[in-house]
């Protein structure tokens, strides 16, 4: 982790998301609040969003870690789809997180890590 001021606030958003995402993909569609956006743009902006985030914490080095957890989450909150009544498993879920997480960690990468630590300094200096 890189050093922060306040490391547990920014975990603490980091988790909220998580549980969202994850809260989002196992409800009854019905229940999930309507974007304007597709299917396969949300699930791509969430993963877009988790990958940054999370990214913004670590070092570089570990952004590879990073992406295979999220991908993890994913995959796993879409094969748990497959055991509600009104969810089913889709490959193509899968393959919109994994858009999201690529442009995430490419944007991560090269142009927003350590972006957290960016705004502490900005706010606190």
């Amino acid at each position: 982790m890189i050093p922060l001021r306040f490391p547990w606030i920014w975990w603490a958003f980091g988790w909220i998301l998580v549980a969202v995402v994850s809260v989002g993909s196992l409800i009854p569609g019905k229940y999930v609040p309507d974007f304007n956006i597709t299917d396969k743009a949300m699930h791509a902006s969430a993963y877009f969003l988790l990958m940054i985030w999370f990214a913004g914490l670590y070092r570089r080095e570990r952004h590879w870690q990073i992406a295979l957890l999220i991908f993890g989450l994913g995959l796993a909150l879409d094969i748990a789809q497959a055991g509600t009544a009104t969810r089913h498993y889709d490959l193509f879920d899968v393959a919109a997180n994994s858009g999201g997480i690529l442009a995430g960690f490419i944007l991560a990468r090269y142009v927003l890590a350590g972006w957290c630590q960016r705004i502490e300094q900005l706010v606190f200096s």
